[in-house]
């Protein structure tokens, strides 16, 4: 049995909701599993909805997370968390709230068997002979590790996938946050990351989980199966697979039509977001969904015209 795990809080529910209908429209048939830091940190109507399914759609399980990190940076435990709880799974994919499924997810789900499935970030360009990797290399002989791949890619941590036979990766993962993750930012920030994420890619450990995640690719002596930036909508090549909205502005929170007249249209992502609002946990009353499907199209066709450059 394969499992799809997250992280929310407040109202990144809404995200993990749409995440999961998303997962039902493209065939998921395992558990979804949520991590939060409390029920009562939680949009009441959205989690009755969640938890008031038919029994013949897949199991929604939530779990209290006790971490003083931010959850970004817990990743690695709570899948560990979930393969101890659940003996009988085979795979799990952590995927981060913010995402919408766009792709069969038979197909998405088999990555794992080629080793740790990774995808490319926004800024997916950091090749072999780039300054970080040595940076890198030199970090990971710090704790007693060799590098045994060298990737041109540069991974999101939004998307891991693992078979169990494959969980060292996810503790060496772990192990790297770790020991190494506190070098440039703190592990306990609260908040949105750019609230107290300091330095920039001249700091080897810019971004804790994101960096501690390429180095365990680096250190890793297995398979690996890494995706491209496409994947995730941060480079052409198709529709997205898992349309990833990256940074602040989530499609739950976006101001469609005066976002647009700013120059702003409505992203691949959004538009996802908004087809998965509705069915089978809605979001939205129809009425509602109807109006704000209406906002986006029109705020759309602004898109045509104005963007900012």
């Amino acid at each position: 049995m394969h499992a799809v795990v997250t992280l929310v809080e407040g109202n990144f529910l809404s995200g993990a909701a749409a995440l999961y209908n998303s997962l039902v429209a493209n065939q998921f048939g395992g558990i979804f599993v949520v991590g939060h830091r409390g029920r009562d940190t939680l949009p009441k109507p959205i989690l009755d909805s969640m938890e008031s399914l038919p029994a013949h759609l897949p199991r929604i399980e939530f779990v209290q997370a006790e971490t003083p990190w931010h959850f970004t940076n817990y990743k690695a435990a709570f899948i560990r968390r979930i393969f101890d709880d659940h003996p009988e799974l085979d795979a799990i994919s952590y995927l981060d709230p913010d995402i919408v499924v766009c792709g069969p997810w038979a197909w998405l789900a088999s990555w794992c068997r080629h080793g740790p499935a990774v995808a490319g970030d926004v800024n997916w360009r950091i090749g072999p002979n780039h300054p970080t990797r040595y940076e890198w290399k030199a970090l990971l002989r710090t704790v007693n590790l060799e590098p045994h791949h060298c990737p041109e890619t540069y991974i999101n941590g939004g998307m891991v996938s693992v078979l169990r036979e494959d969980l060292p990766f996810i503790a060496l993962w772990q192990r790297l946050i770790e020991e190494l993750g506190e070098g440039d930012n703190p592990l306990d920030g609260v908040g949105d990351i750019t609230a107290w994420r300091q330095g920039g890619r001249w700091n080897p450990m810019h971004t804790p989980d994101q960096d501690a995640l390429n180095l365990a690719a680096m250190a890793w002596e297995g398979s690996l199966s890494v995706l491209g930036p496409d994947v995730m909508g941060f480079a052409q090549g198709g529709p997205p697979l898992l349309a990833h909205a990256v940074g602040p502005n989530k499609p739950w929170e976006r101001r469609h039509l005066s976002e647009a007249l700013r120059g702003q249209p409505p992203r691949f992502v959004d538009k996802a977001y908004e087809e998965h609002a509705i069915s089978p946990i809605s979001l939205h009353s129809t009425a509602s969904h109807r109006r704000r499907t209406l906002v986006l199209k029109a705020a759309a066709l602004i898109g045509r015209f104005y963007r900012r450059s």
